[in-house]
């Protein structure tokens, strides 16, 4: 093997380990910090070799702490941070190690973009092989559209390449079919965006305005609505503020204030921000909302289809109100549509493109007790937002969910295994509901 190792008895070993959801406390035989492609190569074919089961990782955001194991290998690419910029052309070659945040301040020094999502240290592969919500979804499609090709290495330690010419199929399950299920990532091509400034708004109110806010909000998500605005609301018990919108507009703060005063009409908002500023400077304000340091938490992200009505909205608002005490819960609404409802659900194996929103239901706890908790409180308010919601974004996995070929990849599920058998026949790249090949059993 090349690369960093790091084993068990080592000083680094600890940290090594450690995913972003400290829930989950798994000790693995050795962890590959690949700085190279040749780094995962080798240490694909040694494990196959020694027969040593292995797990992938970018960011350790896997909601289940999936890219860790007991016992197992762990091959990380965090290091792998590599980064050319065709400027002319429009393109950025990235290694598969860089997070959220350092990619668009890097990007973003050169007035270009590749919208990735909200939160500041997910590594950028799992975010793109799952789809990709950001700030910029609306106007310009989910990280994953702007993708042109892939370097993987697979499960015999061949290094592929998978754009619209050439594995096709390879690259249509890149794009959509979750990360750790046809081979180890190493690299991608995206297209950019240039940007400079942009219109930003963020705007607050108490917890007792929640019900009118959302009833109002959620309308800045249907297809008709300007698509140049991606909106979240972010609602919370025991966060400061309770109930905050954020949004990036791609126009003037005049027109985005105008635009907005439906929301600033409901309830009585608390502050009020709606500028135009930098776009390096919105994605700063945007990520600082997010978790970035490592917690404990119980998280998952179903899809909204059609508008709440008062009963559902009125589910949230008792859910938010009775979280368990010593437990932080929030509900978080991304609002998604816009250009990636213009690309048909079988086009990529991202299915869920025409929902206007996606909903992480989030808990967290300072003391173990807690965990049982949140736990109950994110399940039993997934259970209860069933009639209104569709599906699962497949980067917010839940191993409780018994159905979830159809809830995370609806009716593409099965062209996924299809490839799975072409490029991993074997199962050599498998975790809990990871996708297995054609013919097997689940």
């Amino acid at each position: 093997m090349t690369g960093r190792i790091v084993v068990p008895g080592d000083q680094q070993y600890d940290s090594a380990r450690q995913e972003f959801n400290t829930f989950f406390n798994k000790y693995p035989l050795v962890i590959v910090f690949a700085q190279k492609t040749q780094d995962v190569v080798n240490a694909v074919r040694w494990a196959s070799k020694k027969k040593v089961p292995i797990r992938m990782r970018s960011g350790r955001h896997n909601y289940e702490g999936l890219s860790v194991m007991n016992g197992g290998m762990v091959i990380d690419v965090s290091e792998m941070t590599q980064l050319e910029v065709d400027r002319k052309r429009g393109i950025a070659t990235v290694g598969t190690g860089w997070r959220n945040v350092a990619l668009t301040e890097k990007l973003g020094s050169e007035g270009l973009v590749v919208p990735t999502g909200v939160c500041p240290t997910p590594g950028i592969a799992g975010v793109t092989l799952g789809g990709g919500h950001s700030i910029l979804t609306r106007p310009w499609g989910l990280t994953q559209d702007h993708l042109l090709e892939v370097e993987m290495v697979d499960a015999n330690g061949r290094v592929l390449r998978a754009n619209a010419d050439t594995n096709p199929d390879l690259f249509w399950a890149s794009r959509g079919g979750g990360g750790g299920n046809f081979g180890i990532c190493t690299s991608f091509r995206f297209r950019t965006h240039r940007i400079e400034t942009v219109g930003y708004a963020e705007i607050s109110w108490d917890l007792r305005d929640l019900k009118s806010v959302l009833r109002v909000w959620q309308n800045y998500t249907l297809l008709s609505a300007d698509r140049r605005l991606t909106p979240t609301l972010f609602m919370s018990s025991g966060v400061q503020p309770p109930v905050l919108m954020q949004g990036v507009f791609l126009g003037p703060a005049k027109e985005l204030r105008t635009l907005l005063k439906p929301l600033l009409q409901a309830g009585t908002p608390l502050k009020v921000t709606i500028d135009e500023i930098p776009w390096l400077e919105a994605a700063a304000l945007v990520y600082a909302r997010q978790p970035a340091t490592p917690l404990p938490f119980k998280s998952v992200g179903p899809y909204v289809y059609r508008l709440l009505t008062d009963k559902g909205i009125d589910k949230i608002e008792r859910f938010v109100n009775e979280h368990p005490p010593d437990n932080t819960a929030s509900v978080f609404f991304h609002g998604v549509g816009g250009e990636v409802a213009e690309i048909p659900s079988h086009a990529t194996a991202y299915f869920y493109r025409k929902a206007l929103s996606n909903v992480t239901l989030f808990s967290t706890w300072s003391k173990p007790e807690g965990a049982a908790k949140g736990i109950r409180w994110v399940e039993g308010l997934r259970l209860a937002l069933r009639p209104f919601t569709e599906g699962i974004y497949v980067n917010t996995p839940d191993l409780s969910i018994k159905n979830w070929p159809e809830e995370y990849y609806g009716s593409n599920f099965e062209r996924l295994t299809r490839v799975k058998a072409k490029y991993d026949p074997t199962n050599f790249f498998h975790y809990p509901q990871s996708i297995p090949p054609a013919g097997n059993e689940i």
